[in-house]
C-alpha cells in the first residue's frame, strides 16, 4: 500500500468513529437531565417492616386537589357529601356483608388521599375491632384493617 492510501484509510477511520461517537452522545442524555438519585428513607411502622404510602387502594370518586385554603370541617364534610354516590346506610351494610354478625361503632366520610371513601368501624362477631374501608361511589370493599389503621389486611376486593 503506498502511503496515500494508508492516508485515505485512516481518515476514513477516524471519520467513521467520530460519527459513531457522535451518534452515541446524542442518544444519550447530558448528565444534568437524569434525575439523581436521592436517598430515601423508607416510612417504617413499629415493627420495622418497610411500609408503603397509605391508602394504597383508588376509589371510584375522587377528591378534589385541595388549593392551599383551609375549610372549616363542616365545608369539607359537605363537600364530600356532595361528591359521594353511596348514603352511610349503603356503606354500613356493605361491611355488614363483609362481617357478618358485626356491631358497628361509627361510619364517616372521610378524603384519604384524594380518594373519598366510608371509614366504617366495627367490632366483628369474634369481638375483634376493624376498620372497613368502602368506596363512596359504587359501595365496594377497598380495604379491612384489623384493630383499625394497624395494619392493612386486605386490598382491593370487591364483595
Amino acid at each position: 500500500m503506498n502511503r496515500r492510501t494508508v492516508a485515505i484509510l485512516g481518515t476514513t477511520a477516524a471519520l467513521a468513529l467520530g460519527v459513531i461517537g457522535t451518534t452515541a452522545l446524542a442518544e444519550s442524555p447530558p448528565p444534568s437531565a437524569t434525575p439523581a438519585a436521592s436517598p430515601q428513607t423508607p416510612k417504617t411502622g413499629t415493627t420495622g417492616a418497610t411500609e408503603t404510602r397509605e391508602p394504597s387502594y383508588t376509589s371510584s370518586v375522587q377528591a378534589p386537589k385541595e388549593t392551599g385554603n383551609e375549610q372549616s370541617e363542616a365545608a369539607e364534610s359537605a363537600a364530600l357529601a356532595s361528591l359521594a354516590k353511596i348514603s352511610e346506610a349503603d356503606a354500613r351494610n356493605a361491611a355488614l356483608a363483609k362481617f357478618p354478625g358485626a356491631t358497628i361503632q361509627k361510619a364517616s366520610l372521610q378524603d384519604e388521599n384524594g380518594n373519598v371513601v366510608w371509614t366504617v368501624e366495627l367490632t366483628d362477631a369474634n369481638k375483634a375491632a376493624q376498620e372497613v374501608k368502602v368506596d363512596a361511589g359504587n359501595g365496594a370493599i377497598l380495604a379491612t384493617e384489623a384493630g383499625g389503621a394497624e395494619g392493612e389486611k386486605s386490598g382491593g376486593t370487591e364483595d
